[in-house]
């Protein structure tokens, strides 16, 4: 298998996952859905723009690049942001298993 489809499956595969997992973030309330979302998409459409149309040529290598790098912030913007940290839940504070942290 040739390197260049091997990267360009890579990448598509990135941009999937990558946008089931902002799907999954709006869902969960972590991220608000809406206008701010815009520019992720704008950043997905460039991604697969040089990494279909400009496949094998010098544009198309830093796109994939760049948008990666962009892509590899993602675990620090939840370290950062809402989300983070044992029993955060979409109603506000219970634990994933379902029970409260008082004691009876």
């Amino acid at each position: 298998m040739k390197n260049n489809l091997m990267l360009t499956i890579a990448s598509l595969l990135s941009i999937l996952f990558g946008t089931f997992h902002l799907a999954d973030d709006i869902d969960r309330g972590m991220s608000p859905g809406g206008l701010p979302n815009l520019f992720v998409v704008v950043i997905c459409v460039v991604w697969l723009y040089g990494t279909l149309v400009l496949a094998g040529r010098r544009s198309g290598y830093i796109i994939i690049l760049i948008a990666s790098l962009l892509l590899m912030g993602v675990p620090v913007i939840h370290m950062r942001g809402a989300g983070v940290g044992f029993g955060t839940t979409r109603s506000g504070g219970a634990s994933s298993s379902g029970h409260s942290s008082r004691s009876a």
